[in-house]
């Protein structure tokens, strides 16, 4: 149950993420196309863009770390006998989970602190496009708390 968990939020936060990224890229196709053939665009279009880019990558980052994609070093792991690269891995597993845990909590008070302002372009609440971050920790936070302290997969283990 746990693994089948594991696998649907990875597969869906990724799917989200992708998404995302392909509606930024028509804003931007279009953006650009109306430039040329009408000779602006919406100010709130690169507004929503951007915003649409930064959900894109902080929803994925749970899913990404489930994978081993994030860029990091793991040669002491790979030189220090068993016993101490789990302890190594447990220290990863407990600081990752206690980071993510404290960053969607404080993204979650900051977005509330700056729910009263709002954007330039779009004109809506500045908490709309933070909302991002206290999810997107808060998925990296279930993720690294179902995976547990165990060794994950990284990508250099694909290539061998």
């Amino acid at each position: 149950m746990r693994r089948f968990l594991i696998d649907w939020l990875t597969r869906a936060t990724l799917g989200v993420s992708a998404l995302l990224v392909g509606g930024v890229s028509l804003f931007i196709f279009y953006g650009v196309f109306s430039r040329y053939l009408f000779g602006s665009s919406p100010i709130w279009f690169d507004e929503l863009a951007r915003y649409m880019i930064i959900y894109a990558a902080v929803l994925g980052i749970g899913a990404v770390w489930v994978k081993g994609g994030h860029m990091r070093v793991d040669v002491l792991e790979r030189k220090v006998p068993p016993p101490l690269r789990k302890t190594i891995i447990f220290y990863q597993w407990i600081v990752t989970l206690i980071l993510a845990g404290a960053m969607a909590w404080f993204s979650y008070k900051y977005m509330g602190k700056v729910s009263f302002f709002k954007t330039p372009g779009l004109q809506v609440s500045r908490s709309l496009p933070l909302i991002s971050f206290p999810v997107g920790f808060g998925f990296l936070f279930l993720l690294v708390l179902l995976k547990g302290p165990f060794e994950k997969r990284t990508q250099s283990d694909d290539l061998k």
